[in-house]
């Protein structure tokens, strides 16, 4: 159960308010310290939604923007009924709002017929990228390597890259783009977006990263010397795949 807001100062109050419109579990509770009366919790309430759609249209309709060259708009979800069941207990920014839109988003997109080759690659390719612009959660503080929130590694059936380079000039999709690429997914704390092709032992070091395993632990894991995981797991804090205790 979250614990009442305690407002000390008027920083203490702007902070409630913030929390209190970007958590629908929590105007639904008396879990808060704010003094609305019921008529200015119900506009708080109108607000906050308001809020929740634009902040999903905005980041819908720049993650999902290759696919609505071919199929239907994706930011087109949060005028649907399903959307308005999401607003209820959504929480803005956090990890598990952002799935969740996604997973309705694929559902809503995948609901007419298939626009082209590639199309269920370049949607999962698209979910990935909307879960970095659309979760502010990082992860906490910890003396091991730790996983990033949003970070997500995907093997494709499909060149991404270049099948997004075909669309974007209006070319058609063949099968010479039938390739196999792992790709990753990764946010920056400053919010740049990283979407870089991998190696298998990245890979492996990045599925090795469980918040409770030292880089040594990490190495004999995956069979590679220390002095490979050392530098695999730099490249992965470099791009906010992996939080390090240097990080911290």
């Amino acid at each position: 159960m979250k614990q009442p807001i305690t407002i000390r100062s008027d920083r203490d109050l702007q902070d409630a308010l913030i929390t209190y419109l970007s958590d629908a579990e929590l105007r639904r509770t008396a879990a808060h310290s704010l003094p609305l009366s019921p008529e200015q919790a119900q506009r708080a309430g109108k607000f906050a939604r308001f809020l929740a759609r634009r902040y999903y249209r905005d980041r819908l309709a720049r993650s999902f923007r290759y696919s609505r060259r071919v199929g239907p708009a994706a930011e087109s979800i949060v005028d649907a009924p399903e959307f308005d069941a999401f607003l209820n207990d959504c929480a803005l920014g956090s990890l598990a709002a952002a799935e969740r839109v996604g997973e309705l988003v694929v559902s809503f997109l995948n609901g007419s017929a298939v626009p082209g080759p590639g199309w269920s690659d370049l949607l999962e390719y698209e979910r990935a990228f909307f879960l970095q612009a659309a979760t502010s959660e990082n992860g906490t503080a910890c003396q091991v390597p730790q996983a990033a929130a949003s970070a997500r590694c995907r093997r494709f059936s499909w060149n991404l890259p270049d099948l997004l380079l075909r669309l974007k000039a209006e070319e058609a999709i063949n099968d010479d783009l039938r390739q196999e690429i792992t790709l990753l997914f990764s946010r920056t704390p400053h919010g740049r977006i990283y979407v870089v092709g991998v190696d298998d032992t990245i890979v492996a070091v990045f599925h090795a990263v469980d918040g409770q395993s030292n880089p040594a632990a990490i190495a004999q894991a995956v069979s590679l010397p220390a002095s490979r995981v050392e530098q695999s797991l730099a490249a992965l804090a470099q791009i906010g795949a992996v939080l390090t205790s240097s990080e911290k």
